[in-house]
């Protein structure tokens, strides 16, 4: 028998899994973009105040690097692990992928995160200790460090999405993986909004130091960072429709017709509410209020970079990897650089419940008496990744997309037509027997027939066959 290298499943039941690494994922987006900017902001501040000879911008900038380091650097260096600890238990298979293709890349990205750690903490506490001009080169140093860590990880987002080119395949190189097709629009675009994210909370800083500083410094701060906000977006807008245009098909349609319109608008509302503040700001500085930059800030995690890495995550599909790892862990596709071969073929003819080890034995020959949990037991498997599989509500549920089948011999048809045969570009096609389609379908009417929604646990029944056969002396 045939067994193949899967892993247990952690099912998340209604929003599933990948809206937990999304959370989490986010979270670490907002701190990180956030530290990324200010560090060439602040760069950009020390360099003015040593050239102009104006040492109260040095009290602006050690405050805000205190902000960094309560909010960035303690929730980045929690929300980073949370990602790794999240998307291997989520997605091993996939982690797995990027890690054989990636490991001296994020080794390298580590070293530069070390450095930039080290260096926020070494600017804070030499901040006035130390002559100005070996200061500044200290923070210009952090600045590259921190941007150096968004130059690494963006390669390796870009190849989730895709390799961008057949290349890749032939030559397994980090290098083809790495500077794809998607590369530098997205690490462009990333870049360009981390000012604006930046400016927003240097902003409300500013905010709260008005009368501590000159009324010259303040409004010189203040401008300076409504500039480069404006210009953070205005650029970020360009290079994102450069984003776009470097999309494989398959994406294309899902930013198209997939993703969902309030998506796309609360990320365009953001952004329209974030670049008529920073206007307002660089026209009178006066307008900058700490009680204004919060509520900004707070509204760009939750209409600006959630729904942002929603899409992101979207448009990858039916792959998690380098379009030759599907979300639900199947390699796919040859890749005959690596030695990697595709898994369709081994499924289909010996069955998915027969090849995954962590598949009870009393599941993995379908009779009667194990038909619909067997059937669930594929769900879980093949579908879990981008659905609730066992209600009606969350994640793309089952219960409202197979509203009213109940007849088995239809949900077959249906799921025989459009997954088997001919799946859309987004989804992974229906892989194994056709046995195990026509426990999926029964599985799929049962749940409707229940009312849309049915418990997560799968329990083997003991009247089974294969159940019987291991009770047996």
């Amino acid at each position: 028998m045939d067994v193949l290298g899967f892993y247990p499943m952690w099912y998340v039941p209604v929003v599933g899994s990948a809206t937990i690494i999304g959370i989490i994922a986010s979270l670490h987006v907002l701190a990180s973009h956030t530290s990324v900017g200010a560090s060439i902001l602040l760069a950009y501040l020390a360099t003015k105040a040593y050239r102009e000879n104006q040492p109260q911008i040095y009290d602006y900038i050690k405050k805000y690097l205190l902000t960094l380091l309560v909010f960035s650097y303690v929730s980045g260096s929690i929300t980073g692990p949370g990602i790794w600890f999240s998307a291997t238990v989520a997605n091993p298979r996939g982690i797995s992928a990027l890690i054989h293709n990636f490991v001296w890349v994020w080794a390298a990205e580590w070293v530069w995160f070390v450095a930039e750690v080290t260096l926020v903490y070494i600017l804070f506490y030499t901040l006035g200790r130390i002559d100005q001009k070996s200061w500044l080169r200290l923070a210009w140093t952090f600045a590259i460090g921190s941007w150096a860590t968004m130059y690494i990880i963006v390669g390796i987002l870009s190849f989730m999405l895709s390799p961008g080119h057949e290349k890749w395949f032939t030559t397994g190189s980090i290098l083809d993986a790495f500077y794809n097709k998607n590369y530098f629009p997205h690490l462009l675009s990333r870049t360009a909004y981390m000012f604006a994210i930046a400016g927003v909370i240097g902003l409300g800083i500013a905010a709260l130091m008005k009368k501590d500083l000159p009324e010259k410094i303040y409004k010189d701060i203040v401008k300076t960072l409504s500039y480069w906000g404006i210009g953070g977006i205005v650029f970020g807008l360009m290079f994102f429709a450069w984003y776009v245009s470097t999309l494989p098909e398959r994406s294309l349609v899902m930013l198209e017709g997939v993703v969902p319109l309030y998506l796309k608008v609360s990320i365009m509302l953001t952004i329209l509410i974030v670049l008529t503040y920073f206007f307002l700001t660089a026209i009178r500085p006066q307008v900058a209020r700490f009680w204004i930059s919060l509520p900004i800030f707070i509204l760009i995690f939750f209409l600006g970079v959630f729904p942002e890495e929603k899409i992101r995550e979207t448009i990858r599909k039916p792959y998690v990897a380098g379009e030759f790892v599907w979300v639900n862990q199947i390699v796919s596709r040859d890749v005959p650089a690596k030695g990697i071969e595709s898994e369709v073929p081994v499924i289909d003819q010996k069955g998915l419940l027969t090849v995954n080890a962590f598949v009870p034995e009393g599941l993995k020959k379908i009779d009667s008496q194990n038909e619909i949990m067997a059937g669930k037991a594929i769900a879980i498997l093949q579908c879990s990744g981008c659905h609730n599989v066992t209600g009606s509500t969350g994640l793309r549920p089952f219960g409202q997309k197979f509203a009213g089948m109940t007849d088995p011999n239809v949900v077959y048809g249906f799921l025989a037509g459009y997954l088997r045969d001919n799946p859309p570009p987004y989804m992974p096609k229906f892989v194994g027997t056709d046995e195990e389609l026509r426990a999926l379908s029964a599985y799929i009417a049962h749940m409707i027939s229940n009312g849309g929604s049915v418990s997560a646990k799968i329990e083997v029944p003991n009247t089974s066959a294969e159940a019987k056969k291991e009770v047996q002396p």
